[in-house]
């Protein structure tokens, strides 16, 4: 049985943004920057993790370094609270994505809960799985 190391969004961490290949430098990828420390600051988010949704996207990844200039940005938002359903979900992810509009690239942001995050973390079918195991953690602000 393999091992599986999964990506810690719970210990905080300073913003650090790894290098998301090509087609994201200069001015888009100071608008990502720009964008993903405007989320990080707000006081519901517990971490932010950059993500690869695994071989069925065939775009390459930015989170395993195998990008290319079209490849979009996986991005999953978990927030402070346990769960989120409903309006409150739809409305976490509406106030997340509005930095994103200003950056000139397709992004993917999914949003959850922390205690739904985790239990999904463990799932082998469920793209938040993807996201614990092969995701680069941005932030964890404290």
């Amino acid at each position: 049985m393999t091992t599986v190391t999964l990506a810690d969004w719970t210990t905080p961490q300073p913003f650090a943004l790894p290098d998301l290949g090509p087609g994201l430098d200069g001015e888009r990828r100071e608008a990502v920057e720009k964008a993903l420390r405007t989320i990080a600051a707000d006081p519901t988010v517990q971490a932010l993790v950059i993500y690869s949704c695994g071989e069925a996207c065939g775009y390459g990844s930015r989170a395993t370094g195998t990008a290319r200039p079209e490849s979009d940005l996986d991005l999953l938002l978990v927030e402070r609270t346990p769960q989120l359903e409903g309006q409150a979900k739809v409305a976490s992810w509406w106030r997340h994505f509005e930095p994103l509009k200003a950056v000139r690239l397709e992004v993917d942001l999914i949003v959850s809960g922390s205690a739904d995050a985790a239990r999904r973390a463990g799932s082998r079918w469920h793209v938040i799985s993807e996201a614990a195991r092969l995701g680069r953690v941005v932030v964890q602000p404290s």
